[in-house]
């Protein structure tokens, strides 16, 4: 299991609220990925590549994974939709938007497309 420590201190204050959130309305969550160096962004990249991957990833140095702006969630597939949109009222990116349904980012917060 991923640490939100690992993120930036902004982000990483509105993803503990996020999560807190989530876990008191009876959402079980678990944090996934968050921080990520080239390394591993090159082998999530090429596993996604390979077909051996169901969620997308981006090629190393474009990944706001490696910016520490983002983090991927487990939860009930179901209640994805409902956890996106709260992300996004919060200003944040819901990778459900391009079929990365566990990925949340704040890239707006720091310019990045």
């Amino acid at each position: 299991m991923a640490s939100l420590r690992s993120l930036e201190p902004e982000v990483r204050s509105v993803a503990q609220q996020f999560v807190a959130f989530l876990n008191k309305a009876g959402v079980r969550v678990t944090v996934t990925s968050t921080r990520r160096d080239l390394d591993e962004q090159a082998r999530l990249y090429a596993e996604y590549k390979a077909g051996r991957s169901k969620y997308p990833a981006a090629a190393p140095g474009h990944s706001t994974h490696a910016l520490g702006i983002a983090f991927d969630l487990h939860l009930d597939p179901p209640l994805y939709p409902q956890a996106g949109a709260l992300w996004e009222s919060l200003g944040g990116t819901w990778g459900g938007r391009f079929d990365d349904p566990i990925h949340f980012d704040l890239r707006r917060w720091y310019g990045v497309p």
